[in-house]
């Protein structure tokens, strides 16, 4: 998926519905910082927002994710004949490429203080997770940082994995910002998870976010994840 593309069609989406990002969002129940994000194609909408826009703005969902419009429709010869070549194609493959059998799930949080969205897909050869927004849910917000890592963990049989990483704490400080400032910024994209638990959905998957204030104190927030439905 190319989220440049992506970004470009929801800004388009949203101009043509005479929308500011606020506005957007408040229909999305989302914030103006990850409308910002997707437009400037630097992560895209969950399954479940994904959903939202389409059911609000009546647009497809395959558009949304190829970033162009809907074409025109077919022809009910043309609609026939497409689903009978897909048929022997789908079949084809079948038989003679054998073909990896991927299962689509929601990453979710399952902490109190914190919202996660993400999809994992995975196979018996190939695991792969992407989160793109971690929201904090714990009422008002006056503390700032200057510097926040945040770690995707695997855990399994008191064995603790790092899975991946977005920022350092060895970075140069910056301007501080609060917790929800430096989460827009946040998401994981791993293609490659090689999980030490042989069903990834029954895997023990947890994010460790550490911040620092302006006064070199640091804060930790674990937030456990689950694997949970199926994305459609």
């Amino acid at each position: 998926m190319d989220q440049e593309q992506i970004g470009k069609f929801i800004l388009n989406l949203r101009k043509q519905n005479n929308l500011t990002q606020k506005e957007f969002a408040d229909k999305l129940h989302v914030t103006a910082q990850a409308v910002s994000k997707w437009e400037n194609g630097r992560g895209i909408p969950d399954i479940e927002i994904l959903q939202k826009m389409s059911k609000e703005f009546n647009v497809d969902i395959d558009s949304i994710l190829t970033g162009k419009k809907e074409k025109k429709k077919l022809s009910k010869w043309h609609i026939i004949t497409l689903i009978f070549l897909g048929v022997v194609l789908c079949f084809s493959i079948y038989v003679f490429l054998s073909p990896k059998d991927y299962n689509f799930s929601d990453v979710k949080s399952v902490s109190t203080k914190f919202d996660v969205s993400g999809v994992a897909a995975y196979s018996k050869d190939k695991n792969s997770i992407y989160i793109s927004k971690i929201e904090y849910l714990d009422g008002e917000e006056d503390k700032k940082y200057i510097g926040m890592e945040c770690i995707l963990y695997e855990s399994h049989n008191d064995l603790e994995e790092k899975v991946s990483q977005c920022g350092s704490l060895k970075e140069e400080k910056q301007t501080p910002k609060t917790l929800s400032e430096l989460l827009t910024e946040t998401e994981f994209k791993v293609e490659n998870f090689s999980c030490t638990n042989s069903n990834m959905k029954n895997s023990n998957l947890y994010i460790s976010i550490n911040l620092l204030d302006t006064d070199n104190k640091l804060t930790t927030y674990k937030v456990p994840l689950k694997l949970t439905g199926n994305c459609n």
